[in-house]
């Protein structure tokens, strides 16, 4: 029909990104906004109950509650002085501070529109190269030990990513001899966060790293083998 135009939340995520950003800036200055999301009260005043529940697991973790509840939570006391925008802020290069800009404008305009998803235990991942490149910023010595001990990382897109933008292979430390001449490239869908979920709660996870073994990561492992066309397509948790 001639003159239709479409509803905005038919629109392409990345149009209606775009045009929560532009009314995002056309309201508040980029560095008052960078300024206020390196503060976690910030970040939580726009949201609801999952991203308040978070919070209050890393301020637990913080008084010395133990265990501390999720991966997210973790990194608050392991990693020093954390903040949300840590993980949320991928790289910091342009492209990923515009997307984080335009995400923080759409989450408002959710919020104001009182529409907000209250799941705690969220599954989707959203955005996930702008949270996979956040991983990447602090774990690329992770993702780049050689060696089958350390396939379920060194095998990923990051790690060969990684090394071609000059990260320096390693030997694992009970085979200081190993080949760290190069990576091989996979062509897998798996990223970091199919294994790594940082704000889910599971019990008993702090004694695996925060892994949940039999629902997420075995899963994964199976996905990357059937990507790849190598590996075992059967795996239980031990």
């Amino acid at each position: 029909m001639a003159g239709h135009v479409k509803p905005i939340s038919r629109l392409p995520r990345w149009t209606r990104w775009g045009w929560a950003l532009a009314l995002l800036l056309a309201v508040v200055p980029i560095p008052v906004v960078s300024r206020l999301e390196e503060r976690d009260r910030f970040c939580i005043s726009c949201h609801t109950a999952p991203e308040v529940t978070y919070y209050d697991r890393a301020q637990q973790a913080l008084a010395g509650a133990e265990p501390t509840l999720d991966l997210s939570s973790d990194h608050y006391v392991a990693a020093g002085p954390f903040r949300c925008i840590d993980c949320h802020r991928g790289d910091s290069g342009p492209v990923h501070r515009a997307t984080t800009l335009a995400l923080g404008a759409r989450d408002a305009l959710i919020f104001i529109a009182g529409q907000a998803d209250q799941t705690i235990e969220k599954t989707d991942i959203e955005a996930p190269d702008l949270l996979t490149a956040g991983c990447v910023r602090c774990h690329t010595e992770s993702l780049l030990v050689v060696g089958f001990e350390n396939h379920f990382h060194n095998k990923l897109p990051d790690a060969y990513a990684a090394w071609q933008a000059g990260g320096v292979l390693t030997a694992p430390p009970d085979f200081p001899n190993a080949d760290v001449s190069a990576l091989e490239r996979y062509d897998t869908t798996v990223r970091c966060l199919d294994c790594h979920r940082a704000h889910t709660h599971v019990e008993g996870a702090e004694f695996t790293g925060y892994l949940d073994l039999e629902n997420v990561t075995l899963p994964s492992c199976v996905r990357c083998h059937q990507d790849v066309g190598h590996g075992p397509l059967e795996l239980v948790a031990p």
